[in-house]
């Protein structure tokens, strides 16, 4: 699937897919977005289980190279 594939299927603008793809930043709701059509949002609910160790989290976060 092309980005204007992508995006125009998401109903994320096309400047935001490019932005995320180059910088990784991108808005919950188009993230989630994207997830739905690449049929992997339920990969999602991982990040919000109960238990998980916050700190692969946390380091999303405190990562300097992005």
């Amino acid at each position: 699937m092309t980005q204007t594939e992508l995006a125009e299927r998401s109903g994320v603008s096309l400047g935001s897919l490019k932005r995320f793809e180059s910088t990784g930043k991108i808005s919950l709701e188009s993230l989630l977005k994207l997830l739905n059509i690449l049929g992997s949002l339920h990969e999602f609910e991982n990040i919000l289980k109960i238990g998980e160790d916050l700190k692969s989290v946390e380091k999303l976060f405190s990562d300097k190279t992005r």
